[in-house]
């Protein structure tokens, strides 16, 4: 998830050491920086030199290697010969910026985050203010470790300089993909009213929960006496068109259809969707049902002439056949974290009954799987029960016609989403490691073993068809090792995984983000390369433990402000984004060999996010940039 989390969960104070590293080294402290002594710049030199001396790391007293820091200075001035728009962008030819600093260090294990004027992520590279330049390279010395370097042997260099001391994250340059290069694969975008991507032929068909439901829910997710329910708009009406609808249904009750020139039958209603502005604000329509008998049933809205494939849009089909893997995060209950059983789950062709859960049926995602030609990625909701993993596993191995990737839970590194926390409380409760974080990836890794076991047994007369996950932060070598030393993990995983997102944090602030698109892109340019630069961290772990490396989530992650918000737009939608793409799918298959899983299908792009690779059905291309460069990296491989 989606997709700023990652800032918002790494700035969880002022300054954060990572889990392995907040602990006490004897003679030093913690090496955990308490808030107060963020700035208490005598303190951190003296901690950095205490930690570099101890040569140890607190959790687990081994090494700590870094590389030494370097402080690049940024003298005032406009940035010369700016990037065209049509070349790729180089180290050399990107422009630097007034007013910043860059502190780069490459290190292994160490983890530092600011907020709100410093983040930093090892592996990579992060901005902070002059002022703050010294204190935050201090910070990273005082993580602890042989051959730290303190702030006073960083290198000032001005802007421009022949040779610039910076890091190249590897690759830097855009590598000719190998025709066994790795598919791309997608987040398939859950049906919504507010959406803007039609799934299914009936317009009615899981767009909403019912509402205001009087009476309790039938047997058929239908309200017993009264209810309204919203529908998802058919395609035409994303492209600025109006459509007639009419609905049918079974069973007595009075309806009322919203929309213009209404009009109703003996078990239909018909009314005309105007679009009332572009796709996510094109405007809604709803039924309301009253006086129901209790029988409600087999609710069905559609235009005339609409063409299907079996119960999907046939048009959304044929948009993601250019997918090799499709993933259903967001059709289970994975991030609302709430319990399920195979009696409890989602049925097909029942609607959604009072509270939207995330629940969608698994046989609705082996349909589209199946019906596109993909493979499925699943994720096992953490609080499934072993029944429940065993019947999921056996309906997919039945009726899933590719292979099946399977991964427990969603980011349980990530607090935003309450699984870390149990997993965290579980591990403990469980007395799996004496160290109070590591805990979280050891109960990780013991359930992801139990579920995995159970869908190793389920598929044993298939194993080439079952693919078995787990996913990491992009970067975190040491929680992915944490998870493999675990008693027997790595005998029951394939593929490590993890969501390489690039995107822009100042855009997400009320201040006004200012450059010309090119220097804009610059810009995210650099953080593209920070982030390969840790997922290529995360594929190199996988080797080294011989496993499959792929991203379960990752594409540009780019979130705004009102103050911001036409600044982003225009960048999502800029020839300069789709050669961002070019970049980033080049390099991520330059290091992974499993699936490249984009997020997501569709989407608008607004302040809070511009996720969609298209922003609605039907979207022309040429103002499609993401999709063009997907279209183009499939074509290549």
């Amino acid at each position: 998830m989606k997709r700023s989390i990652l800032s918002a969960t790494l700035a969880l104070s002022s300054c954060t050491a990572t889990p392995a590293l907040a602990q006490t080294v004897n003679g030093c402290g913690t090496a955990a920086i308490p808030k107060a002594d963020v700035a208490n710049k005598s303190k951190l030199t003296v901690q950095a030199d205490c930690f570099g001396k101890t040569k140890t790391l607190a959790s687990d007293a081994k090494a700590l290697r870094r590389e030494r820091l370097k402080v690049i200075a940024n003298v005032p001035g406009t940035p010369a010969n700016p990037t065209p728009s049509t070349a790729p962008i180089t180290e050399s030819s990107a422009p630097y910026f007034t007013t910043s600093l860059v502190v780069r260090s490459v290190t292994m294990g160490c983890e530092v985050s600011f907020k709100p004027d410093y983040k930093a992520l090892f592996s990579g590279s992060f901005t902070v203010s002059r002022s703050g330049a010294v204190a935050a390279a201090m910070l990273l010395a005082s993580c602890g470790g042989s051959d730290a370097e303190p702030a006073s042997g960083g290198t000032v260099v001005p802007s421009g300089s022949p040779s610039l001391p910076i890091p190249q994250p590897a690759p830097t340059t855009t590598p000719t993909p190998a025709p066994t290069s790795a598919p791309i694969g997608i987040s398939a975008t859950p049906v919504s009213y507010y959406g803007t991507e039609r799934i299914w032929a009936n317009l009615a068909y899981r767009a909403s929960e019912w509402m205001n439901v009087v009476g309790g829910s039938n047997a058929y997710g239908n309200p017993n006496t009264s209810g309204r329910i919203f529908l998802m708009a058919p395609n035409a009406v994303f492209n600025g068109q109006s459509a007639r609808i009419t609905c049918t249904w079974l069973g007595a009750g009075r309806v009322y259809i919203a929309g213009a020139n209404a009009s109703y039958g003996d078990h239909t209603a018909s009314t005309t969707w105007t679009p009332s502005g572009p796709p996510g604000k094109h405007g809604s329509i709803w039924i309301d049902v009253a006086e129901s008998d209790g029988a409600f049933r087999d609710l069905d809205c559609r235009e005339p002439g609409v063409v299907s494939n079996g119960r999907l849009d046939q048009r959304y089909v044929d948009d993601m056949k250019l997918y090799r893997v499709v993933r259903f995060l967001d059709w289970s209950k994975a991030n609302s974290n709430l319990p399920i059983t195979w009696a409890t789950r989602s049925l097909p062709n029942q609607q959604i009954a009072n509270t939207w859960t995330g629940d969608q049926p698994l046989e609705d995602q082996i349909e589209i799987a199946n019906a596109t030609g993909a493979d499925a990625w699943f994720t096992i909701p953490w609080n499934a029960d072993d029944d429940y993993v065993r019947r999921m596993a056996g309906l997919i191995r039945d009726t899933l016609k590719g292979k099946a990737y399977f991964e427990t839970g969603n980011e349980v590194w990530n607090w935003a989403f309450p699984v870390t926390t149990q997993a965290l409380n579980e591990g403990a409760a469980r007395n799996l490691s004496p160290e109070k974080w590591t805990n979280t990836f050891y109960r990780y890794a013991e359930k992801t073993i139990e579920n995995n076991k159970i869908l190793t047994d389920v598929f044993k007369a298939q194993p080439q068809r079952l693919v078995r996950v787990a996913s990491f932060q992009s970067g975190q070598v040491w929680a992915l090792d944490r998870f493999m030393e675990f008693r027997d993990a790595a005998q029951w995983v394939d593929a490590i995984a993890d969501a390489p997102y690039f995107g822009l944090d100042d855009m997400n602030t009320d201040t006004p983000i200012k450059g010309t698109q090119a220097e804009l892109f610059a810009r995210l340019e650099t953080v593209r390369r920070e982030f390969i630069a840790n997922t290529t961290a995360i594929a190199a772990a996988a080797k080294r433990y011989g496993k499959l490396s792929m991203i379960y989530e990752g594409g540009q992650g780019t979130v705004s402000t009102d103050v911001n918000a036409s600044v982003n737009e225009a960048m999502q939608r800029s020839p300069l984004m789709e050669a961002a793409y070019d970049r980033y799918l080049a390099d991520l298959r330059a290091v992974h060999t499993g699936p490249l899983m984009l997020f997501n299908s569709t989407g608008p792009t607004s302040k809070y996010g511009s996720w969609g690779q298209h922003e609605f059905t039907g979207q022309p291309l040429m103002n499609a940039p993401k999709r063009r460069a997907i279209l183009r990296a499939v074509e290549q491989r």
